[in-house]
This record gives C-alpha cells, structure tokens and sequence, in this order.
C-alpha cells in the first residue's frame, strides 16, 4: 500500500492550522475554506522564501521515511489538484522572479526537487507520483499546459519513480497520448467520469478500459471504491454498484462513507 503525501500550499487557513497557508507567490485561493466554525474567505498566502522551498522538499523527504517506517510500501508524491507543488507549476499562481519562476523549465523545478528528495530518502521503487494536466480545481490556470508536462514528465522519469498517476486522463486528448510516450515505467490512469457529478452505472469500467486501450497500465477509481468496497467483484460480474450519498459521503469528519457502505453479501443479508 502506497500513502498520498502532499502539502495543500493556498489551499489552508489559519483556523485549521494556526498558520498563515504558504504558496509560491502571494495569490489568494478564490473560494472559501473549510474551517472548523464554516466556511471562511480564503486568506493570502505567505510567500515561499528559498530556504522555506528547500525545507519543504526535506519535509517531504522526512514524511516518507516516517511512512515506510510505519509499514507502507511506498509513497504517492501529489503534484496535482491545486496543491503546493502544482501551484508552482501554474502561472497563475506561481509569479516568482527568481529560480521557481518565470519559465517552464523554473515552475517544474520544485517538484523535481520534492521527488528527487523522497527517491534519495526511500528509494526510487517506493516512489509514484500523481499529476493533473489541465485540471483547475482549487483556482488552477496552467497556462501553458503541453509545455509544462513535456518537461516535468521526462525529468520525473530521470528519477525512477515506479509509477506516474494522471488523474482525468482523456485517451482522446493528444498530451496524455504524449505523457504515455514519454513515461517509461508503470503508467496509472484516473478516467474524466465529471467532477463532483453523478457516477456512471458501471462505475467507470467502460471509461477505464479505453485507457487502458490506449497505454495505461492500471486504473484508478476514487468515489466508486468508496461507496463498494468489493468494487472489483462488483465489475467483474457486472453486479450493481452501490449509489453514491447525496451529502456527506466522503470526507465528512467521521467514519460516515468510509466503511459503512455495504458488501453485496451485506445487501443480501439486509434484503
């Protein structure tokens, strides 16, 4: 089992963590935070200070000896979603002058940095790394996107991770054909099933094997593992599928939509 280690950058607020959220540049997330007493207007980030960039890359490193020490076979670095380490790759959000910004090949170079931190900590075979090309969630603007995959993606593959995971990969779309060309190692692709909308019936298994079709070598499915934690045997006897809750389902504080949707087994108890 690989851990999702990954720092939100903007995306924070003082009245989760006690601290001012830090980001490449001072450019506020446009929507509102979760915070422990509702939402809130997101605040302007701290600026990265160079020596706060390399600490950070170290921070990264630290969290995954913590993560392989406490039994996981490795870790998935995200640079992805709207966090910290695709915030510098955007434009938008990344205005820096100095060695982090301005050109491709400067907005890449943090997230080369965190990646070779964690591979020289724990090893390049316990290492992936998630990315999200053209995605713009949390106030994401890439700006030139084709540009800065064409040189992340082959400077990741210099450092050995064991796998590239693309979330939303389109099949149809020219750069994932691209990303796919230029990774060596095990290519995991995340299916566009609509962000935030309704699930397919089938869970995203017609959507996955075109990606399948066109060079990925796994899948991964997010909201229809959560809701069938026996998803797998759900496809491969085309059983249905479980239908996703309509408020707090996920991520809702507790244990609610984690472990307490039911088995086929459980369902046929309960009918």
């Amino acid at each position: 089992m690989f851990l999702q280690i990954q720092h939100g950058g903007r995306v924070g607020h003082p009245d989760n963590s006690g601290l001012l959220p830090v980001a490449p540049s001072q450019v506020a997330l446009p929507e509102e935070i979760h915070t422990p007493s509702g939402r809130k207007p997101s605040v302007v980030p701290r600026e990265m200070t160079a020596d706060g960039i390399r600490e950070t890359a170290a921070d990264f490193a630290a969290a995954a000896r913590r993560a392989v020490d406490a039994g996981f076979e490795g870790v998935e670095v995200h640079a992805a979603n709207g966090h910290l380490l695709h915030q510098f790759l955007a434009k938008n959000t990344n205005r820096r002058t100095d060695g982090y910004g301005g050109s491709v090949e400067n907005r890449v170079r943090f997230a080369v940095e965190v990646v070779r931190a964690v591979v020289d900590e724990i090893g390049a075979d316990r290492v992936g790394v998630r990315i999200s090309p053209g995605v713009t969630v949390n106030g994401i603007e890439e700006g030139d996107t084709d540009d800065i995959y064409a040189a992340l993606v082959p400077a990741l593959a210099a450092l050995g991770p064991v796998y590239l995971h693309v979330v939303f990969a389109d099949p149809g779309q020219p750069l994932y054909r691209r990303i796919r060309a230029a990774w060596p190692n095990t290519l995991i692709a995340n299916p566009v099933l609509g962000f935030g909308g309704p699930l397919p019936a089938d869970g995203g298994k017609a959507a996955g094997e075109r990606l399948l079709e066109a060079g990925a070598d796994l899948i991964s499915l997010g909201r229809a593992f959560l809701a069938n934690p026996d998803l797998v045997e759900r496809l491969r006897t085309g059983a249905p599928l479980n239908p996703l809750r309509e408020t707090n389902w996920m991520y809702s504080g507790d244990e609610a939509g984690y472990n307490d949707y039911p088995t086929l087994a459980e369902s046929a108890a309960l009918a």
